[in-house]
């Protein structure tokens, strides 16, 4: 069986916590063909100057035009498309250096791979950040050079994160974020064995109800949805990147039932899995 490749920060970036590069038409930022369709562990930022392309992320096609940024989050299986054609920046960045308020975020609002338009002024300062880290990664020397690095890319990732903030207004305690973060990081590892919001609630020893307030209040979804959602773009993977049946798809994700498996992708992808498969391997 196929497997989606992960590419990891210490494979594209070894011994550092970032990549920050500027790409021009004559040098455009695309995929490497030999990759196809992947994922990365880290984070990448795309500010896009001039021109822009197609990209397909978690099989939503994002357009990206002049004077946009983009986030693709760890994870995302992202295809090149036409790639992005112009002038601007692409920085590729480990998640430790992400605050978790930022995370949090860029998680509730860049999962379908929406863009952002940042005023002039901000656009000059990204810009501008972008370039003085662009510099510092090349005369990196020494832990003092490593702590203002840190900086200059948290102040980076925040003017990101504060337009998104600024465009969707949200106010959630630390007690809130930690306790999404937790359910979030047990369905990404137990999305085969546990379907039901009360087995993440009994895992996290809070009650149910409880779990699906919270999860509604930060990610806009019930607990339930937000389940099946990811068992989904989990199938879709499997769908485009392996050459797995559906029957073995379903029991691979879990479901001893492949036709209410079918069910299920069909009512939330709107496409039952052959035609997804028939759809994007054209």
């Amino acid at each position: 069986m196929n497997t989606i490749p992960t590419r990891k920060s210490s494979e594209h970036f070894p011994g550092e916590i970032a990549l920050m590069r500027y790409f021009s038409e004559d040098n455009p930022h695309q995929t490497p063909p030999d990759l196809h369709a992947h994922r990365d562990e880290y984070y990448i930022f795309l500010l896009v100057e001039e021109g822009g392309g197609k990209l397909l992320i978690d099989f939503e096609e994002c357009e990206i035009t002049e004077k946009t940024i983009l986030c693709i989050l760890p994870g995302q299986v992202h295809l090149p498309g036409r790639g992005i054609r112009g002038r601007g920046w692409f920085l590729a960045v480990d998640g430790m250096v992400v605050r978790d308020e930022y995370k949090e975020m860029f998680e509730r609002f860049v999962s379908a791979g929406n863009s952002m338009k940042p005023e002039e002024r901000t656009m000059n300062d990204l810009r501008s950040c972008a370039a003085v880290i662009y510099n510092r990664l090349q005369s990196n020397n020494g832990n003092t050079g490593g702590y203002i690095l840190r900086d200059l890319l948290s102040s980076y990732i925040g003017m990101i994160a504060e337009m998104y903030q600024e465009k969707f207004p949200l106010a959630i305690s630390k007690r809130l974020r930690v306790i999404t973060h937790e359910f979030k990081s047990l369905l990404a590892v137990n999305y085969r064995f546990m379907k039901r919001p009360a087995q993440y609630a009994a895992a996290m020893n809070i009650s149910a109800v409880y779990l699906y307030e919270v999860i509604k209040e930060v990610t806009g979804q019930n607990v339930g949805d937000y389940i099946r959602g990811e068992i989904v773009i989990q199938a879709k993977r499997l769908l485009f990147y392996t050459d797995m049946s559906v029957k073995e798809i379903a029991l691979e994700l879990g479901y001893e039932d492949w036709a209410y498996f079918t069910r299920l992708f069909t009512k939330i992808s709107k496409l039952s899995p052959t035609q997804f498969r028939a759809k994007y391997l054209k």
